[in-house]
């Protein structure tokens, strides 16, 4: 799951600085740093290659959070199961077995830093959860904005736990509004038209949910989820414009990890760090083996997981009269400079691309220059995507 901006927000809470009712300019960059140990881990009930990513908290001023590289990573069971972790790129380890966490068992992750430092878990147990019974997309207005919404229907049991987490992964095809039959291919200072034969009109992007979404029906009558909002895209939202698919991730979630991660998400949505209420330090379920007093970001979380993917057009929704929003807005081919060194200069500097040899002066056409183009995006998806089409894909 993607919570390094939230993270960035705890690194600043952890020094728990105090501020008046009248805010005055703050230096965050030295004082109020406090160097701790981040940890993302949520195993599943799904039989897979389990992960683990550690990272430390990061200045403000910084864009990346460090990842822990080099951990010895462990987790163990109560039936005396050992589940060793191995470092794939820096900070993410992944089990060296595929397995899936048992329910009526305890759980626990250990973490031997390279600095020596000891770390583990509280021991965790999986709550049974429910499987999402249908994932929809339905076109409404939402906060006076016109666009498709993706909905969850759950009907749980009452042995289920109560509490859930979301995720989503979106992925959308994008079409280029231009095709080019031609491209300028350059030997040395010397260049000339040739067939293009690049893969740059369809594409795909996949982004993950960023966001924290979560569920609690302990207060409805039924232990029952319906039309439960997990992502809304307004109508104009290019993402929209083509196919487009989610795959929805539902977690069960204990009492005391929805109340972490419902913790984690008033912050992320503060509109100040330096409000009236500040939180301070988020407690999570990790703490040191070397030192009681030293700070451990995160939650080591067991959960059941439920997955469901749909796919729809843009003209499943909108009317054949409602032009399909495009990446990007607007493409307007043009002639640039008076000869051909302004042209050439910008299509090697990949800016522009080639269109056609532009002939006498049209009416209404931008420039006067020998050569027509367009720029760049406009032409070829991979600006916004990759040419390869996803596995799991469906036309």
């Amino acid at each position: 799951m993607n919570l390094d901006h939230i993270y960035k927000i705890i690194s600043l809470l952890a020094a728990a600085f105090l501020v008046n009712s009248c805010v005055e300019p703050y230096d965050f960059e030295t004082e109020t740093f406090e160097d701790a140990l981040v940890v993302e881990a949520i195993l599943t009930d799904e039989v897979k290659f389990q992960e683990v990513k550690l990272t430390r908290t990061y200045r403000l001023e910084e864009d990346f959070p460090k990842p822990e590289s080099h951990a010895n990573v462990v987790v163990t069971d109560d039936a005396g199961n050992e589940f060793p972790f191995y470092e794939t790129t820096p900070g993410n380890y992944v089990s060296n077995t595929a397995f899936g966490v048992q329910p009526q068992h305890k759980y626990q992750l250990l973490i031997n830093t390279m600095s020596g430092d000891a770390y583990s878990s509280e021991p965790a147990e999986l709550l049974p959860g429910n499987e999402i019974d249908d994932l929809y997309a339905q076109r409404m207005i939402l906060q006076g904005d016109d666009g498709v919404a993706l909905l969850v229907d759950s009907e749980n049991s009452e042995a289920a736990s109560k509490y859930a987490l979301y995720e989503y992964e979106e992925t959308y095809k994008i079409v280029s509004p231009y095709v080019v039959r031609s491209t300028i291919e350059f030997e040395g200072e010397n260049w000339r038209v040739v067939p293009n034969t690049r893969n740059e009109t369809i594409c795909y992007n996949t982004v993950p949910s960023k966001e924290i979404l979560l569920s609690n029906t302990t207060s409805l009558r039924e232990n029952n989820l319906d039309s439960y909002l997990v992502r809304f895209i307004q109508k104009d939202d290019p993402v929209l414009g083509q196919r487009y698919s989610i795959l929805v991730k539902r977690y069960s979630l204990t009492r005391e990890a929805h109340s972490y991660y419902s913790t984690l998400k008033k912050i992320s949505g503060s509109q100040s760090l330096l409000s009236q209420n500040q939180p301070g330090f988020v407690n999570g379920n990790m703490y040191s083996l070397n030192d009681e007093d030293e700070k451990v970001l995160g939650f080591f979380t067991l959960s059941n997981i439920s997955t469901k993917r749909i796919y729809f057009n843009y003209y499943d929704f909108f009317e054949f009269d409602e032009p399909r929003p495009q990446f990007p807005e607007s493409c307007i081919p043009f002639r640039p400079g008076e000869n051909f060194d302004t042209p050439i200069g910008m299509i090697q500097g990949g800016t522009v691309r080639y269109l056609s040899m532009a002939g006498p002066p049209v009416e209404g056409e931008i420039g006067e220059g020998p050569i027509r183009v367009i720029a760049t995006e406009c032409v070829d998806c991979t600006v916004y995507g990759t040419n390869e089409v996803p596995e799991f894909w469906e036309e």
